[in-house]
């Protein structure tokens, strides 16, 4: 179940069409085979306050990818570098933002035992295409 939570610098938050931008870091997981669509968890936060160095205008963009269920170091670190590339590319889209912005993936996995979840209303299992 992997979740990949994003923080980020107010004034770089509405510079991004997010919705987007995370469909296409789901498909890219989904369609390497990497996890199930439906599995794929994202969500986008505002850094309330921040500081890169000294400079008050410099820009984060920092995404988490937590995994839940044991994978191969390679496939993680490949899951990782998806996320930085769809993450770059938003950033690259926006020249006109001429502060310093630093893009960042924290990769953390966590053993399934970890993990509680609860549902309500929850759609369906989808099932395979024969």
């Amino acid at each position: 179940m992997p979740h990949i939570a994003i923080e980020v610098s107010p004034s770089l938050l509405p510079s991004i069409q997010w919705e987007p931008v995370l469909h296409a870091m789901h498909l890219a997981l989904a369609e390497r085979g990497w996890a199930r669509l439906a599995d794929l968890k994202s969500r986008v936060a505002p850094i309330a306050v921040g500081l890169c160095g000294e400079d008050p205008h410099a820009q984060q963009l920092i995404a988490t990818l937590t995994l839940t269920n044991p994978r191969p170091p390679q496939m993680c670190s490949a899951m990782a570098e998806v996320v930085l590339g769809h993450l770059s590319r938003a950033v690259d889209a926006h020249p006109e933002s001429a502060a310093w912005v630093q893009c960042c993936v924290f990769l953390q996995e966590h053993p399934k035992s970890h993990y509680l979840k609860r549902q309500w209303n929850a759609p369906p299992p989808v099932s395979p295409t024969p």
